[in-house]
């Protein structure tokens, strides 16, 4: 029982230290970066910021943070806050040129008689080739992580049962007790917030720079204040397309607002 207590206490101390949080000064690194605002969020803390023009930038972090760099010109970057950067307080992150490549597109003899050509057309069906398909997605990189952390071997999760039967898998409650599955759940979660962000930003990107008055600079901010009201959750949820567009159209008007409020704020602050 003593060394169960001495273990626990020495995770607390572990994930105490852990999760202190400081700013960390960063620079991003790229070809032909041409004032190109990247879009930088800190996944574990739901934090996010973009670049200056230059590629410099600030963000909050912890040890072992995940902080993920993305721009629509840029592969996206994902960087682990370390110790040693959490010490030096300084990231420096490289990021390369997204280059997006087509297929080859072979066609077959075409007649010039498009009701014709239509017709012989060779289509494959993947449903008469009765090839075996999964309806399922893969689990993302996160989602395997916190699989990992959850189950013990052969993928066998804790039951109480198993008390008794001498079987009892070591790694969830190991995982539970250090906080590391919490940990995990949270990043899931902010992970797929950053996808559905990212998502928004490209299906909606011209109509909330035309309708709802906002900068290119203002985009990624909005969004994620989007993300702070329960009632966007829910729209998305819903896939309700026109009442998703009037959300954005009100709560841009909110967010300008405050964002002018703060602008003044701190003016008078530097007075």
């Amino acid at each position: 029982m003593r060394y169960l207590i001495s273990i626990i206490f020495l995770f607390g101390i572990i994930h105490s230290t852990c999760s202190q949080s400081k700013v960390i000064h960063g620079s991003v690194i790229a070809d032909s970066l041409d004032s190109s605002l990247i879009n930088i969020v800190n996944v574990s803390a739901s934090r996010g910021t973009s670049s200056e023009a230059t590629g410099k930038f600030t963000i909050n972090a912890s040890v072992y943070d995940t902080i993920l760099f993305s721009s629509v010109q840029y592969k996206k970057k994902t960087v682990v806050i370390t110790s040693e950067v959490y010490k030096n307080a300084f990231l420096e992150v490289y990021l390369e040129a997204a280059i997006n490549l087509l297929d080859e597109v072979k066609l077959p003899n075409l007649s010039g008689n498009l009701a014709s050509d239509l017709e012989n057309m060779p289509i494959n069906d993947k449903y008469a080739l009765k090839a075996p398909m999964s309806l399922k997605m893969p689990l993302s990189h996160e989602e395997k992580m916190l699989y990992t952390a959850t189950t013990g071997p052969g993928g066998s999760r804790f039951k109480w049962y198993a008390i008794f039967l001498g079987s009892v898998p070591l790694d969830p409650i190991i995982n539970g007790l250090s906080g590391r599955t919490k940990m995990l759940k949270k990043l899931n979660k902010n992970v797929k917030e950053q996808n559905a962000l990212e998502t928004q930003l490209d299906l909606h990107r011209t109509y909330l720079l035309t309708k709802c008055h906002l900068e290119e600079s203002q985009l990624f901010l909005f969004l994620n204040f989007c993300f702070s009201k329960p009632e966007y959750i829910e729209i998305l949820a819903a896939n309700n397309k026109l009442r998703l567009l009037e959300f954005y159209k009100k709560e841009s008007k909110n967010f300008l607002k405050n964002l002018k409020e703060k602008v003044v704020d701190d003016s008078l602050k530097s007075y």
